[in-house]
């Protein structure tokens, strides 16, 4: 059975002066494993559209909730 490694870095954004959350997977950026799919897929636009999480913009109510999937009911019953 694979196994994949999961990781959250955060960093200080500059540019903004918050924090963002990055996941990593193997080491690697998801939003880079993003980019590199769309490319692959030949999508457009593609390529460039992601970053991380940045907490102090989160709006649907408590991330614990949000990233165990269940609702928060800040899009309904949905989870966004």
């Amino acid at each position: 059975m694979a196994r994949n490694e999961i990781r959250f870095d955060s960093r200080q954004r500059d540019d903004r002066g918050v924090l963002e959350i990055v996941l990593r997977i193997d080491g690697i950026p998801l939003p880079e494993l993003i980019d590199r799919f769309e490319l692959d897929a030949g999508m457009q636009p593609a390529g460039d559209a992601y970053g991380g999480l940045i907490p102090e913009f989160f709006r649907f109510g408590p991330m614990e909730d949000h990233f165990h999937g269940r609702s928060t009911n800040a899009m309904g019953p949905k989870t966004p």
